[in-house]
């Protein structure tokens, strides 16, 4: 079936949430989905630690890795136990109890409130369908901000009716692990800042007009290449020799596959092939020189 998220924001001092099923990873992480415009509204409002959580972080191998308090009580906001799960001997949980003790209590201490319609209203979705790209991204837990105006101009793409979304940086930063590798599945462009996917899970993040003092700046771009592709086709064309341009300068687009381990391949050039009723897109790998030692 494939692993499902659930879109987490929670105030620890307030003992407060919205949690909303958000499907597997690759299908509400948009600026037009729903779970994406809520957590945006709420980090205008005040700022809130997220976590763009997966059903299958429950696994004991998992919850091992799990050690900081704001990062359990962030899974307690989603996951579910059952009573038998912590009295029960032979449970597959016996290895990690303590922290399933602890996910199970504080479970039933959240205060969860829903925002959707407001959100929907707020950003005017029905004819926008898209959040605002504005201001900042701010991580207090990290001391680093992103500035969401450049985010989505290097990472926006187009559909297949020409209208404009983008991956949202939220939940792939914010993710419990393997849902972003599933949203890039088809591959990534050059630019594309995958490293970053789950560096910000259960950090205190909020959305401002000015960049804080003593914040670094950070690029941040998330963006997969079939939407990619369209985008640059669409607004920038091929050069004389038939090869996708990635911008206005004249620089050619480049992009590359994944392996199983989300470590990238070796980039490709993309070459546009016209016909009458259709355009493919033909991966063309560059040719990387080896250096001269003997130079």
């Amino acid at each position: 079936m494939g692993q499902i998220f659930y879109s987490c924001a929670y105030d620890i001092e307030n003992r407060t949430c919205c949690v909303y099923a958000a499907d597997k990873f690759h299908a509400n992480c948009y600026s037009f989905s729903g779970s994406v415009f809520s957590v945006h509204y709420l980090l205008r409002q005040k700022p809130y630690r997220i976590m763009w959580g997966g059903d299958e972080v429950r696994d004991c191998y998992d919850l091992s890795k799990v050690s900081k308090t704001e990062d359990l009580l962030g899974l307690s906001t989603y996951l579910e136990f059952e009573e038998s799960d912590l009295t029960d001997p032979e449970s597959e949980f016996k290895g990690c109890l303590d922290k399933v003790k602890f996910i199970y209590d504080n479970s039933k201490r959240w205060k969860k409130i829903k925002v959707w319609d407001d959100a929907k209203k707020y950003f005017n979705m029905d004819i926008t369908h898209c959040v605002k790209y504005e201001n900042f991204l701010v991580n207090h837990t990290q001391k680093l901000a992103i500035d969401m105006a450049d985010y989505y101009n290097q990472s926006r793409a187009l559909d297949e009716s020409k209208e404009a979304y983008a991956i949202d940086l939220i939940p792939v930063l914010t993710e419990t692990g393997g849902g972003s590798a599933m949203a890039f599945i088809q591959g990534i462009a050059e630019d594309t800042t995958e490293q970053l996917a789950g560096g910000w899970c259960g950090d205190l993040l909020q959305i401002v007009d000015r960049l804080p003092d003593g914040y670094s700046l950070i690029n941040c771009c998330f963006t997969e290449l079939h939407g990619k592709l369209n985008y640059c086709h669409i607004m920038f064309g091929s050069n004389k020799d038939g090869f996708l341009l990635k911008n206005d300068k004249g620089d050619l687009f480049k992009g590359a596959m994944l392996n199983f381990y989300g470590k990238r391949g070796p980039l490709s050039q993309i070459k546009v092939q016209k016909t009458k009723k259709s355009v493919k897109f033909i991966p063309v790998f560059v040719i990387q020189e080896e250096p001269d030692y003997h130079a």
